[in-house]
């Protein structure tokens, strides 16, 4: 097992040691939202067909403390225009808000559709700009109290219907079209600073896992989606030297900034300690919970 000069921090953790660290990371995140974290599970997944059958569009959504999350949305090039992507969100929010989603949020790069996202009620809140090439990232919500199911276009024999359930098949036609359009725009990009995923851990002297972080770089920019380290070894500096292991490598990599969202009962005070600056807010959580987005410059 490799081991970095940082003694303690293992870059290349077992499945095992990967799962304790998340573990430990979820109930965390469960014991301060009162075990509704994860709420609501089900993930909704639709796809637009032709009238030949064929997949032209689909979006693909997460959930996570009580809000949907738009992970995948495509229309096929030659359907674009007609309405749509619009009628595959507001599907996705109705099916959210049935099973007690109160907000949705989206990514969007600035090659992709952060102006179609606005046309169909999302708030632009947060303007990621330390990517390469002078790629931004931008993040969108919409709450689901203003929102009246009213507004889902009625049926209409002579538009492509949207469907629920679709095959692993039908939803890997979806990421391609989605990923052909990665290619087509930022291709070069992607060539020099392609996506990698990341996770280090640490373990204390009786080989527990007492701390881990893990993420991805893309495009020149550090994410890191999970930090975490055990209540019983905090204020010990396992969080800082996680931290700055992973800037380090981000950095050899040709990162240019990392970020980072982190809940209002998380570490936003450590990072902010760390030179992590806060961009921007989401305030649509049950129970007064912010979701605040950090960036910090190389």
């Amino acid at each position: 097992m490799n081991q970095s000069n940082r003694v303690g921090i293992i870059s290349d953790p077992t499945d095992d040691d990967v799962k304790k660290f998340q573990q430990g990371l979820e109930s965390y995140n469960m014991e301060k939202t009162k075990g509704e974290f994860s709420s609501p599970q089900p993930w909704h997944n639709l796809v637009l067909k032709s009238h030949a059958g064929d997949v032209v569009g689909g979006i693909a959504t997460s959930t996570l403390y009580w809000t949907q999350y738009l992970e995948v949305l495509w229309v096929d090039e030659k359907y674009r225009g007609l309405g749509y992507g619009r009628d595959l969100v507001l599907e996705a929010q109705r099916l959210a808000k049935e099973i007690g989603c109160v907000s949705s949020h989206v990514y969007t790069f600035s090659w992709q559709a952060p102006d179609f996202y606005q046309a169909v009620g999302y708030d632009l809140i947060v303007t990621y700009d330390g990517y390469h090439s002078g790629i931004k990232e931008h993040i969108l919500m919409t709450r689901f109290d203003s929102f009246n199911d009213r507004t889902i276009p009625k049926a209409d024999s002579s538009r492509f219907p949207i469907t629920s359930d679709p095959s692993e098949e039908e939803l890997k036609i979806v990421r391609s079209g989605l990923g052909s359009n990665f290619d087509k725009h930022v291709q070069s990009v992607l060539k020099e600073h392609p996506h990698t995923n990341y996770c280090s851990v640490i373990k204390s002297d009786d080989e527990k896992v007492i701390a881990g972080i893990s993420g991805y770089t893309t495009l020149g920019i550090l994410n890191i989606a999970e930090l975490w380290v055990d209540e019983k070894h905090r204020s010990l500096g396992y969080g800082k030297d996680l931290l700055m292991h992973t800037e380090a490598h981000a950095r050899e990599k040709g990162c240019i900034a990392g970020q980072i969202a982190c809940f209002s009962f998380q570490n936003l005070e450590f990072l902010k300690s760390q030179g992590y600056e806060i961009l921007g807010f989401s305030d649509a959580y049950p129970s007064d919970v912010k979701e605040y987005y950090l960036t910090k410059k190389f």
